[in-house]
């Protein structure tokens, strides 16, 4: 159904979700999940778990920032000069690099974390 609607270029939004839903559901949890043996393997704490667990927070979230950066692009492409899109992607460019700046300190609040719990033991 995807492939006749790339053909006809007729409904730019579902194709553009019908894509993101594809990756989502099928490539995403296969190339991220598939290197999972066990988390807890090397988590001998609490702390150590929740490392371990933000880990993989970074590792998912980077993937999503790579899809928010490629929207943020489109979205650029497709204002065409219009004053009201381009703030709206320049809003979602700002957003997009707030996000991913919390998500590069997640390693420092993995480590503030672990910090705490281990201080509490």
């Amino acid at each position: 159904m995807v492939i006749f609607e790339f053909i006809y270029m007729k409904n730019y939004k579902k194709i553009i979700s019908n894509i993101f839903a594809g990756v989502i559901t099928y490539i995403l949890p296969v190339v991220t999940f598939a290197q999972i043996k066990n988390p807890l393997k090397g988590a001998t704490s609490v702390g150590g778990f929740v490392t371990v667990i933000l880990g993989y927070v970074v590792r998912i979230g980077g993937i999503v920032a790579i899809f928010a950066f490629i929207y943020v692009g489109y979205l650029f492409v497709k204002a065409k000069g219009n004053p009201g899109d381009l703030e709206k992607a320049k809003t979602t460019f700002f957003n997009t690099v707030i996000g991913v700046a919390i998500l590069l300190g997640a390693q420092i609040i993995s480590t503030i974390i672990t910090g705490t719990i281990n201080s509490l033991q």
